[in-house]
């Protein structure tokens, strides 16, 4: 193309219904020979007037041009729930776009926060068909689409709107028991929950405190072995399934405790003059023998396996005697001392 010396650029005007014209391009370079129209309707028809213009400004006569934009690209033609049985992730799968002008997809969520559709992933290329959510809330239905996008960027309606839902968590443990009748340990029970592959103890020394994993068990019964007695401790269970769903931290806790030192005995005595008498009784009932240690003259004597009375023998005139009594039960518990002072 020769171009006369006095031309300075070129004029370009477009219309949508060849009536009335805009001018989106002025090419002040004479020697271009290309330019691009953008951000235009999909399978549309527009009107072009081209014109010169002299270094003077003047615009020659226009030429008409007329172009039709391509048309959209259809909606992904198929869509499912792929299924996915995991933790948290729903997988969406659907049919590769059979266009081959599309570049790849945007995979949209709705969030129903804000009630909007948002793109949650791209995914390229073309035949990449399938796409996993991933750190999704445990039993909750949410909802997806595809867009298409071609490589000039175009864009295609959505596809219709599948439906997934995360996993359900398992049950709830509501009936856990615990113990309050061994020593050094407390024993913690419940019922099997049948999705249940394994159970989660917590723990906490106090009622509204923090609780802390404790063990895993796949049994219904845990024995935590305390080397205190009378400790109170507070539990919460938890059930695991198989696709590692752990269920609701129970919103009440329950109480067991270690068995307790028995109480000391009660202790009346009948004194004679060349003996005493110990009569022995337990308040709480749990006592099965005693122990009783006498002192006297920087000497301790222990006395095992007393039952209900004692009557001790060897005792000198002009002597105090100091007896520490103390009830034993039957898991070998050993209670404080009941404390006796006797002079003859």
């Amino acid at each position: 193309m020769v171009l006369k010396p006095n031309i300075a650029g070129y004029y370009i005007q477009r219309s949508d219904n060849d009536k009335k014209y805009k001018t989106v391009a002025k090419i002040e370079n004479k020697y271009v020979a290309h330019w691009t129209d953008t951000k235009l309707k999909p399978n549309h028809t527009y009107f072009y007037k081209i014109s010169t213009f002299t270094t003077q400004g003047i615009p020659s006569f226009a030429k008409l041009l007329k172009a039709k934009t391509l048309a959209n690209i259809a909606p992904v033609p198929w869509i499912v729930n792929g299924g996915l049985k995991a933790k948290g992730m729903v997988k969406i799968v659907f049919r590769p776009h059979p266009n081959e002008r599309v570049a790849g997809y945007y995979v949209q969520r709705f969030n129903d926060s804000n009630s909007k559709w948002e793109n949650i992933a791209t995914l390229k290329p073309r035949l990449r068909a399938e796409y996993i959510d991933k750190g999704l809330v445990d039993g909750k239905l949410y909802r997806y689409r595809i867009v298409a996008f071609t490589f000039d960027g175009l864009q295609s309606p959505p596809s219709k709107v599948v439906m997934a839902q995360t996993l359900q968590k398992p049950m709830a443990i509501i009936n856990v028991s615990a113990s309050t009748i061994f020593p050094k340990k407390i024993i913690l029970t419940w019922q099997k929950i049948p999705s249940a592959i394994e159970y989660k103890i917590y723990y906490s020394d106090s009622k509204n405190g923090n609780f802390s994993l404790l063990a895993t068990t796949k049994n219904t019964k845990y024995i935590d072995t305390i080397n205190k007695n009378g400790f109170s401790r507070f539990y919460k269970v938890t059930s695991v399934n198989k696709y590692g769903l752990e269920s609701m931290m129970p919103s009440v806790c329950v109480m067991g405790a270690t068995l307790a030192i028995p109480s000391k005995p009660i202790v009346s005595i009948e004194q004679y003059a060349k003996s005493v008498k110990f009569i022995l009784s337990s308040p709480d009932g749990r006592a099965v023998k005693y122990l009783i240690k006498k002192h006297t003259n920087n000497q301790t004597i222990n006395i095992h396996n007393v039952h209900n009375g004692y009557i001790d023998n060897n005792v000198q005139q002009k002597h105090t005697y100091t007896y520490d009594i103390y009830a034993i039960d039957a898991n070998g518990l050993v209670s404080k001392p009941s404390e006796v002072e006797v002079e003859f």
